[in-house]
């Protein structure tokens, strides 16, 4: 991906989760649903946020042998949600969010855990992790929004390189939806004309009259283990539908 393209994509992307208030980072653009949309107060709204982070947590960790030792990663991490109830299981969590605004608000936020930080990255690179120096990386309503198939193969061949061996990730995107027979058939003979496969950006209702802005690039679940098989990584479960219709939740590892 040439540097224009990136930067352009960066600015779009960051005007977009560098929200005004923390009020509508937390409960319009981590956690939004028709439900946050139709709390009455702040105590509905927290008592919400809590359910929220602890059916998030149970799906990250479906699999996952956490270990106490574990210097954890999570790709998007918004101001630190999951963060903030990952560090007492492990040694450290570090986040890396392409919002400066999320990260600020992250220092207030994950003040009261000490083993944990935010970092603001590029939105494709982990630059500040040394070559094998995690043990479990994660992502969740991160993957879904990132539009450009470039950066999804930039962080695969990131978190390749900063897995320790061994080390496990669980992502959550986007699974394809199925298509129409017309579409199907100009997908199949694209490659015959020496062109790549279509992926295009979607947006998805997840409520009347309400769509995810900046829906992302979407997998078959079929191209998707391709695609983390030619990072080196080693697949060990895939599941779709869980949490939501259309997420595919995938666990990989990088080989011993």
């Amino acid at each position: 991906m040439d540097t224009a393209t990136h930067e352009r994509w960066l600015a779009d992307t960051r005007r977009f989760w560098d929200a005004d208030t923390e009020f509508v980072a937390r409960y319009r653009r981590i956690c939004s649903s028709a439900a946050f949309d139709a709390a009455q107060d702040e105590a509905e709204l927290l008592r919400l946020w809590n359910e929220e982070t602890e059916k998030a947590l149970a799906l990250i960790l479906e699999g996952i042998p956490l270990q106490a030792a574990w210097n954890c990663l999570e790709i998007g991490c918004g101001i630190g949600r999951l963060i903030k109830a990952l560090a007492p299981r492990c040694r450290s969590v570090t986040g890396v969010d392409l919002s400066e605004r999320m990260a600020a608000w992250s220092r207030e936020y994950l003040a009261d855990a000490p083993n944990a930080q935010v970092l603001v990255n590029d939105g494709r690179s982990l630059a500040a992790f040394a070559d094998a120096s995690v043990d479990f990386v994660y992502s969740h309503l991160a993957f879904q929004h990132i539009t450009l198939f470039e950066v999804v193969d930039d962080y695969l061949a990131e978190i390749r390189r900063v897995l320790r061996p061994g080390g496990w990730c669980r992502i959550q995107n986007w699974r394809d939806a199925p298509k129409p027979v017309s579409e199907s058939f100009k997908d199949m003979i694209r490659p015959l004309l020496g062109r790549g496969r279509y992926r295009s950006s979607r947006c998805w209702t997840w409520a009347d009259g309400k769509e995810v802005k900046f829906g992302g690039v979407v997998f078959h679940p079929r191209d998707w283990r391709r695609l983390l098989r030619r990072h080196g990584f080693s697949v060990s479960a895939l599941t779709v539908g869980a949490g939501h219709d259309f997420w595919m939740w995938t666990t990989f590892r990088r080989p011993e």
